[in-house]
């Protein structure tokens, strides 16, 4: 099976260099995994896609929602799952110190050279090479939903996070992925398997001469709320966005107490 190798992408100068951020923990090799293999098969799709001006939610339902909840200063901030960065640039934007960790060697690339770019590290946000307690923020865009050991993710989110630190996170509402893909707005809701089950489900969407494909896993709200309650994270804010039968996006704001 194929490996991956641990790769630090140039960028702007950092409140420390990568060295730092990783003291005391070895360079490690992920395993290739399919969620991550289909993003990196329709990356440059995506990058593309994300960087079309207003051309999806992100720009008027997924960044204002985040935005509600993140704290108005929290010292250094990880963009965990940063795709091509455009969560981070908005962040560079507003004057944060941003370091992005990203699994897809194709977006990790698109982060970093931007414009502006990202400092960006190429690993699994499941086993980040980070040490311990060295950020106060940790955010996570629509980035979850795609990874496939979500719960490793969370558990690693909480471990680089100081005490007092805050996990905000966006994905797409456990009500709308658990509905069949591609129906109207307007038409009736099916639900054709079972809620609690997990599963990978993919939507492709076409737009102004662009297309996507996105891969991703539904999986049901209690599966991310155990998983923070796991790892020791305290929820403390919750919101959910969407003008149709259902909402289509769910914003967690959790805190890790000590």
């Amino acid at each position: 099976m194929a490996l991956l190798r641990l790769t630090a992408y140039p960028g702007p100068p950092f409140c420390a260099p990568i060295d730092a951020w990783c003291a005391g923990r070895p360079t490690v090799t992920v395993r290739t995994v399919s969620l991550a293999d289909a993003w990196e098969h329709n990356a440059t799709d995506w990058i593309a896609w994300a960087r079309a001006p207003d051309h999806d939610g992100f720009w008027d339902g997924t960044w204002p929602a985040l935005l509600e909840v993140l704290p108005d200063s929290a010292g250094p901030i990880l963009d965990l799952g940063c795709g091509e960065g455009r969560a981070g640039r908005q962040l560079l934007a507003a004057g944060r110190r941003v370091l992005g960790v990203e699994r897809s060697p194709t977006l990790a690339r698109a982060a970093a050279t931007g414009p502006p770019g990202l400092r960006v590290v190429q690993a699994d946000a499941a086993r980040l090479p980070l040490a311990d307690s060295c950020v106060g923020l940790v955010v996570a865009s629509m980035s979850l939903l795609d990874i496939d050991d979500f719960e490793g993710a969370i558990t690693e989110a909480a471990r680089v996070l100081r005490p007092g630190g805050v996990f905000c996170f966006a994905i797409v509402h456990p009500f709308d992925s658990a509905c069949e893909s591609g129906a109207a707005s307007d038409a009736p809701l099916v639900v054709s398997q079972p809620y609690l089950t997990s599963r990978r489900y993919e939507d492709r969407f076409e737009r102004d001469g662009l297309s996507i494909t996105l891969v991703s896993m539904h999986r049901p709200l209690s599966a991310y709320t155990t998983a923070l309650f796991r790892a020791g994270l305290v929820i403390t804010d919750l919101r959910e966005r969407g003008d149709h039968q259902i909402p289509w996006l769910l914003v967690i704001r959790a805190e890790k107490r000590s």
